[in-house]
């Protein structure tokens, strides 16, 4: 009885020595089976004998004192870890390399892509001047009379009435006349220039194309109304003749559309007729764009803002 209990504990050392004589980073362990030798286990695992030997320090150099159903360790995390981090250092170092080279061709890329914008930009630009050239002198107006051919509006004579602060006016194309009167202010200016007056608006405006900016002092009042029924808009009001060095002494002039127009081809958008007087002696203007002949009184052009737009307000 005493020899069993011997033997017992000295199974229950040997194994206990077997578990603790186990690495503490052993990531793949194995049983001993009957007929194992270290050159079978290592076979088995993949490892050579002296790997085995030395990754389990309860074998004896001889690896004479295998024991049945004790655990062995085929490797560790140690070694595992030592490959994934070399691993790592060389998947870091492609991916820093591919960044390089991706950012080097990001830039060339971004290169040509501008210069390509603005041969584009350009390409537009001249397109859109053409195509502004060619629309307004072909637009056909939706305010317009129904019965009208398609309106024409040309490059810098065509006027527009919007609103009081949003309309344009014809003028002489140099301020007081001065280029077609040897640089000296034409006292006659308005009506020598009915034949080559150009458009001026308070501001840029798609509905009139090519028309300049007028002086910044030149409108002095504005009254803005619009006739529904009727079909005409108009803007009357006083203004300061010196702003574009019109004489004093002026007695003004006519612009409109009747006939071959004054100036020639000059026409409102979006309506078929318009009418005009800029009168420097009285410092008035006006302006009426109608959808129909009688409404716009082009044939009393010695009548002056009063008579022709005669509910306009002058003040």
């Amino acid at each position: 009885m005493r020899n069993l209990i011997v033997i017992a504990f000295a199974c229950i050392v040997a194994t206990i020595m077997s578990v603790e004589a186990l690495a503490a980073n052993c990531s793949k362990t194995y049983k001993v089976v009957s007929g194992d030798t270290c050159s079978k286990i290592a076979s088995k695992a993949g490892i050579s004998i002296s790997k085995l030997i030395s990754l389990n320090s309860q074998i004896n150099a001889k690896c004479s004192n295998l024991q049945v159903a004790h655990k062995l360790c085929l490797s560790t995390t140690k070694s595992t870890a030592g490959k994934t981090t070399t691993t790592t250092k060389k998947t870091t170092t492609t991916k820093k390399t591919t960044t390089t080279k991706k950012t080097t061709t990001t830039k060339k890329t971004t290169t040509t892509k501008k210069t390509t914008t603005t041969k584009k930009t350009t390409t537009t630009t001249k397109k859109s001047t053409t195509t502004t050239n060619t629309k307004k002198t072909t637009t056909t107006s939706s305010t317009a009379d129904p019965t009208s051919a398609e309106l024409v509006y040309n490059y810098g004579l065509t006027v527009q009435v919007s609103s009081q602060s949003d309309f344009c006016l014809f003028l002489p194309s140099s301020p007081g006349g001065k280029d077609d009167n040897n640089g000296k202010v034409d006292v006659e200016a308005i009506s020598k220039s009915e034949k080559n007056a150009v458009a001026f608006c308070l501001k840029n405006s798609a509905k009139a194309p090519g028309a300049r900016t007028l002086p910044t002092t030149l409108i002095k009042t504005s009254y803005y109304f619009k006739n529904i029924t009727a079909g005409y808009v108009q803007v009357t009001g006083s203004f300061n003749p010196a702003a574009w060095e019109l004489s004093s002494q002026d007695g003004g002039g006519q612009y409109d559309n009747h006939g071959k127009g004054s100036p020639p081809n000059s026409m409102c958008y979006g309506y078929r007729y318009y009418v005009g007087l800029i009168e420097p002696d009285g410092g008035h203007y006006c302006m009426r764009c109608c959808n129909h002949y009688d409404d716009c009184h082009a044939g009393r052009s010695t009548f002056g803002c009063k008579r022709v737009v005669d509910n306009g307000v002058y003040l």
